[in-house]
């Protein structure tokens, strides 16, 4: 099962991070290993006509082009088409009158909404060394020096695969929406985040992957 995504979004964590270690004198050390962690949406997609419950969580590629996580604030039918879904960062969306979505990057951001099917059909976060072999340079996708580009993209330079499940990490509606970086096989701080450009259903044997290059980290974004 191949998956494609940008890890656009950055953390509270690795802002106050760069922002002290650029501006600020602070020593900040990289990691030396990030790990790559799925994201569950506990109702897949927004769907229409559909009734949803305050808590409920879906994606919705909006006008951007980007898959965004929506969390419900207010329970209600959704319309039987969908209204304008901007993308803009916590924005609320009233959808059917009275069920509101609201985006959640201020929360992803805050580290409060990534949720991953932890402790579930054998599931880990991948493992990728810093390096300039590992990452390609800003100047092209495969690259292995220096980078001298003008993207701000990296992307993985090699595939990165997830254990095959043991069991489904997604069951019901749920669907993977997203996926991210920390600085640890488990817990530890979130890095980075974003949105799959189509959400995924993982049952038992489907083994995720990001092939060489689907895998993009992009600093140019949120």
């Amino acid at each position: 099962m191949s998956s494609v995504g940008t890890l656009a979004g950055t953390t509270n964590y690795l802002q106050n991070k760069e922002i002290d270690w650029e501006l600020r004198a602070q020593v900040f050390t990289p990691p030396t290993t990030v790990y790559v962690a799925l994201f569950i949406a506990s109702k897949g997609s927004i769907q229409r006509s559909t009734a949803y419950t305050s808590g409920d969580t879906a994606s919705f590629i909006a006008a951007d082009g980007n898959n965004h996580l929506y969390k419900c604030t207010t329970s209600g039918t959704t319309a039987a088409s969908a209204p304008a879904y901007p993308g803009v960062l916590g924005e609320a969306i009233t959808d059917g009158g009275v069920c509101v979505f609201t985006e959640q990057t201020p929360a992803l951001q805050a580290g409060t909404a990534q949720v991953e099917p932890t402790g579930i059909g054998s599931y880990a976060r991948v493992a990728i060394t810093s390096g300039l072999t590992e990452w390609a340079g800003t100047q092209g996708a495969g690259t292995t020096a220096v980078s001298s580009g003008t993207s701000a993209t990296t992307s993985n330079n090699a595939a990165v695969s997830f254990t095959s499940p043991t069991a489904p990490w997604t069951t019901g509606l749920q669907q993977i929406w997203g996926f991210g970086t920390y600085d640890a096989l488990t817990a530890g701080n979130p890095l980075r985040f974003g949105g799959l450009t189509a959400n995924q259903n993982v049952n038992t044997g489907n083994t995720v992957s990001f092939a060489i290059s689907a895998l993009t980290i992009s600093n140019d974004q949120v």
